[in-house]
């Protein structure tokens, strides 16, 4: 009797093994794809993009804003780049100290929007192809819509090239913004004294320390220069599998970067504080100079996009903003959307008759 079981158990576990090893040829059978390559040079990309930012969001501790821009970036062959953005708040509520300062009984005078305008020209240290990889989803042309929800795609790693840009750069970047004042004053220890003339003539000071005064706001700008560099990695590949699957694609354009802020001018305006609004109209003058600036910052970030005339791309960074000391630290993303893209080549080939 026990070898009757015995035999039934080897039996069934003779047949599962059969059927597990069937399953997995049909498995290793289902991950085979041939494909034709339709073509595979990163060196045949656009040599413009030009695009929108819809939508950016710029946390700085002074001041946070959330609005839209502009992109640009040109490929001069294989031995420069130059890039350019400029971005500004949507209104005064996606300007937050701008909106609060507006807002704010203590504030006289002028709240400046927040403006941020960079370019930049890059050269390339070296820029070399690569042989590489790309993991593709095999997506099949038998599901369509929501049938994908239920479905695990299949991922296929397929051979082509790489291009590798090391580059350095330098550029120019030029800022303004409203900016909470009070914080930095108490961070920095300093007393900053203010004047005014009362109705009578006389004139009065005042002296505030950021430490038990209402919020403050003033204006800061500043330009100077970023010197830095980064790695960028080109793909423009495409190939059509044999079987039923959509068509492989992989023109992602890939950069990391890393920047110094070197920024010779940093200014605090002069501003405008009442520190009594329920009991007095008098706002008294500051002078934006006794409060502490510094002049280096850097930034490490990240950006990409696609090599289509019509496309999308993103880029995000962390760093340190030079302007009011002790308050410099910054991040922003952003979202670059639609991103158009050309080859600048309208040559048309002409033959005699």
């Amino acid at each position: 009797m026990r070898f009757a079981k015995f035999l039934l158990l080897t039996i069934i576990l003779g047949i599962s093994g059969y059927a597990a090893e069937a399953q997995f040829r049909r498995s290793e059978a289902n991950k085979t794809v041939t494909f034709e390559e339709l073509y595979n040079d990163p060196y045949d990309i656009n040599k413009l993009f030009i695009g929108i930012t819809p939508l950016y969001g710029d946390i700085h501790v002074t001041n946070i804003t959330s609005g839209f821009g502009l992109d640009a970036t040109y490929y001069q062959n294989d031995f420069m780049h130059f890039k350019a953005s400029a971005r500004v708040p949507y209104f005064s509520g996606s300007d937050f100290a701008r909106n609060a300062a507006n807002k704010s009984d203590n504030f006289d005078g002028r709240a400046r929007s927040f403006l941020y305008i960079e370019a930049s020209a890059s050269y390339h240290i070296w820029d070399k192809e690569q042989e590489s990889k790309s993991k593709i989803a095999l997506y099949s042309k038998n599901y369509k819509g929501a049938q994908w929800a239920a479905k695990v795609p299949q991922v296929a790693e397929i051979p082509n090239k790489r291009r590798e840009i090391l580059f350095a750069r330098l550029g120019g970047v030029y800022y303004e913004t409203t900016s909470e004042l009070s914080r930095a004053i108490a961070a920095q220890g300093v007393e900053v004294t203010g004047t005014a003339t009362t109705e009578g003539g006389a004139e009065i000071s005042n002296t505030i320390s950021g430490e038990t005064e209402d919020a403050i706001f003033g204006n800061v700008l500043g330009y100077g220069v970023s010197v830095g560099g980064g790695l960028t990695w080109m793909k423009n590949f495409a190939a059509k599998p044999d079987k039923t699957y959509e068509e492989l694609v992989d023109d992602h354009v890939l950069t990391t970067f890393l920047d110094l802020f070197i920024f010779p001018v940093v200014t605090v305006e002069d501003f405008f504080y009442n520190p009594t609004p329920d009991a007095s109209s008098v706002f008294y003058k500051y002078d934006g100079s006794q409060i502490n600036t510094f002049m280096f910052g850097g930034r490490l970030g990240i950006e990409g996009h696609f090599n289509r005339t019509l496309g999308w791309g993103y880029g995000a960074e962390l760093g340190v903003r030079p302007g009011l000391e002790k308050r410099g630290f910054y991040g922003m993303i952003k979202i670059i959307f639609p991103l158009y893209g050309t080859k600048l080549d309208y040559k048309v080939e002409a033959f005699g008759r």
